[in-house]
């Protein structure tokens, strides 16, 4: 499991590397981290005992790790030997447990747990978790709660969710969505599922994104994504990281802004976000443009803002929708509007 010498540009061992990435110095050493594991071999050094972890993590939770003396272990022991060898006991002790008690994921098979469900129906949702962090479901987005007493972790089943996680180092925040999982390390996040693919967008802080499948390894190696940038997991294959767009990262605010936007565009933004329905009706609204910021939460707002800066009638239609159309004594005004 070593790869010194290995392409990469670093002499470090997979475990070195392990116990770097878990430590003070991870922020610091992220850049030659990635460049280390876009070896094929590093990466694959570094899942195995990412595995074997995870694995001894379950275990130590256990009576049998609970009751466990490690009093007389060595105490110039390099760090990274020691986490190699204990990861490698552990490991030996854990599998014929593990076989017969855990299922896939780390849910052990005697012990169920009932999952309680978030959703947002036709409106954007605010919610506060049990362990104080925030979470902002978009509209049809269902995510359940899978949380224990050792872990905080959720499924997003659909849809798309924005997390503010609190701090919290002794319980891991994690999401699984598909064929990925997103390891926060207290930050502000996105996960969305589209068409099969999920897509992960950081704003603040830190995570990981793993790759994740059913008894098979996860395809690509996890990434660590940095404030502003976003990535796509296909089929448990993490994509490279790329910048995110502007829009994608604004959803979730309690106001919507634009800047000399054509009204159509306008409208249609705003209806991704409101579970209230505005339309355009009839012709001449090309030229208009909207500048402004709008309550996602009030469309009869927005509908009446346009309205009069437009010279414009707002009707309720048998759907619910409110309908912007010409007057019927004038056109619509053509040009710019700062409705606020």
């Amino acid at each position: 499991m070593t790869d010194r010498g290995a392409p990469g540009g670093s002499t470090r061992s997979a475990a070195e590397w392990f116990a770097v990435m878990r430590g003070p110095a991870a922020d610091a050493e992220r850049a030659a981290f990635e460049d280390w594991r876009q070896n094929a071999a590093n990466a694959d050094a570094y899942a195995r005992i990412e595995a074997s972890w995870e694995d001894s993590r379950f275990l130590a939770n256990r009576p049998i790790g609970r009751n466990r003396d490690l009093s007389r272990a060595r105490r110039r022991t390099p760090p990274a030997a020691l986490l190699a060898a204990g990861i490698a006991a552990l490991t030996l002790l854990s599998a014929s447990l593990l076989a017969h008690q855990m299922g896939w994921l780390g849910t052990p098979r005697g012990e169920p747990r009932a999952a309680t469900p978030l959703a947002a129906g036709a409106a954007i949702t605010y919610a506060r978790l049990a362990d104080g962090s925030r979470v902002t479901l978009d509209r049809g987005t269902e995510l359940r709660d899978l949380s224990t007493a050792d872990e905080r972790r959720f499924m997003l089943v659909r849809g798309r969710a924005r997390f503010d996680v609190a701090h919290d180092a002794a319980r891991p925040f994690l999401v699984d969505s598909g064929a990925s999982r997103v390891v926060a390390h207290g930050t502000v996040f996105d996960v969305g599922i589209e068409a099969g693919t999920v897509r992960v967008t950081l704003i603040e802080g830190s995570v990981e994104v793993r790759g994740r499948t059913t008894g098979a390894p996860a395809k690509g190696a996890a990434r660590f994504l940095a404030p502003g940038e976003e990535l796509l997991v296909r089929a448990g294959a993490v994509g490279t990281p790329a910048r995110a767009a502007a829009a994608s990262l604004a959803w979730a605010e309690p106001m919507i802004s634009f800047d000399a936007e054509p009204i159509a565009g306008a409208v249609a933004a705003f209806n991704r976000g409101s579970g209230r329905a505005v339309r355009l009706e009839g012709e001449g609204f090309a030229a208009l443009r909207v500048s402004g910021a709008f309550r996602r939460d009030d469309p009869q707002g927005f509908a009446d803002a346009l309205a009069a800066s437009f010279e414009l009638a707002v009707e309720p239609a048998k759907d619910g929708s409110l309908v912007l159309r010409a007057r019927p004594s004038n056109a619509p005004v053509r040009g710019e509007a700062g409705a606020r």
